[in-house]
């Protein structure tokens, strides 16, 4: 078995990564109250409910023919032209993170839905997936947190967020036992590991605080734990789901502290698409969106292991992926999913109230902002009132 240390200097263990200066958010979107009903999923039915963290996700799996609606364009259908190819562009390598769009290759939801082929683009380089989207390769692209995505906005960007994966962040502060960061107030004297983007965010972090610059000291590091297993630094800045169990299959005791608890309240992998789309390839994008959502509605019912194992089946060979960290991963990955919010409204769904508290949270932070410039969640509310089955009835993890 390759040795956890050795494995955790793989990327696997991924840093959030932006590279612009200024951010803003935006959008407009009415509550709503939804009554969920059962998906049309045979095609997973042979794999049973799964719990996922610990916990079940409940969930009814009906006959497609029992309860599909019948596909019309106002759902998301396509004409007889279909919607042709298009493309999706990750904020990271090919891993558990993003299971549900190999979920929805795998089932068929692309073609279902009206597409030829949809590409899914790995990240991970050195261009942004929003760069991406504007350059139309992708039609929507994931960004890891807002700050990047935002301050290509402020630049004239014209891009809009319309949901994402993770609404509560995924990204914080990694630590050790033995000196941990656990509050605002750890942070005195330490030695911050980060990558460009992930020096912007502790900045926006001690602003939101009232603390400054100087309260931590930051050094460049390459990607993976060993320089906090090597005492080069007192934590790292990076995903949640994943660090802390590399840190741990090391030998290490992890503390963490989230982004959301430090008083900075983000939101990971947003779904970015441009302004144009939505005016005049809306269709496109509510089918192409549709599909994710049954992606990843399956990958969650099929629980940790099913992650896992399509995580390999997509990524493992490319990226050298370890399975049993795959594993771990996969567990932890529902609780930055499925919240009161998205059981009742649907996953990906962003509320008026977490977007303000994304603006409050940049305001915070030095960085201007509105609701209204960068969000624009009224396709995916479109999506959910026209696929009402779309919302299995998943319970929050504890």
């Amino acid at each position: 078995m390759t040795n956890p240390t050795e494995r955790a200097t793989h990327p696997e263990a991924r840093y959030t990564s932006t590279t612009r200066t200024r951010s803003t958010f935006s959008r407009t979107t009415s509550s709503r109250t939804r009554t969920t009903a059962s998906r049309p999923a045979a095609r997973r039915a042979a794999r049973g409910l799964a719990a996922v963290a610990g916990l079940t996700l409940a969930v009814t799996l009906a006959a497609c023919s029992s309860s599909a609606p019948a596909a019309t364009p106002e759902s998301g259908a396509a004409g007889t032209d279909g919607f042709g190819d298009a493309g999706i562009a990750l904020s990271w390598i090919k891993n558990y993170e993003f299971a549900g769009y190999f979920y929805a290759d795998k089932d068929g939801d692309y073609t279902e839905n009206g597409f030829d082929s949809v590409d899914v683009i790995a990240g991970g380089g050195t261009t942004n997936s929003w760069d991406t989207v504007l350059t139309g390769q992708a039609m929507i692209g994931l960004a890891s947190d807002l700050t990047g995505v935002t301050g290509a906005i402020n630049d004239g960007a014209p891009l809009a967020i319309i949901g994402a994966q993770f609404v509560k962040s995924p990204v914080g502060f990694v630590s050790l036992a033995g000196d941990p960061i656990s509050s605002i107030d750890d942070l005195a004297g330490k030695t911050i590991g980060v990558d460009a983007g992930g020096k912007l965010a502790v900045e926006a972090v001690l602003k939101a605080n009232d603390l400054p610059a100087d309260t931590v000291t930051f050094a460049s590091v390459p990607a993976g734990i060993d320089p906090l297993l090597n005492g080069d630094v007192d934590a790292l800045i990076g995903f949640l789901t994943n660090y802390p169990l590399a840190v741990e299959a090391a030998g290490g005791d992890a503390v963490t502290l989230s982004f959301s608890d430090a008083g900075y309240a983000q939101m990971g992998d947003a779904v970015v698409v441009t302004k144009d789309a939505l005016e005049n390839d809306r269709e496109a994008l509510k089918a192409l969106m549709k599909s994710v959502i049954q992606g990843w509605n399956s990958g969650l019912t099929d629980g940790p292991q099913g992650i896992a194992d399509i995580a390999m089946e997509y990524g493992g060979d490319e990226n050298d992926l370890d399975p049993a960290l795959q594993l771990s991963s996969a567990t932890v990955l529902p609780s930055f999913m499925l919240t009161d919010d998205t059981v009742t409204d649907g996953i990906f769904t962003i509320t008026p109230e977490l977007a303000e508290q994304a603006v409050d949270s940049l305001g915070a932070a030095g960085i201007d902002t509105s609701t209204d410039s960068l969000f624009d969640l009224t396709l995916l509310q479109e999506v959910y009132d026209e696929n009402p089955e779309l919302v299995p009835g998943f319970t929050v993890p504890e």
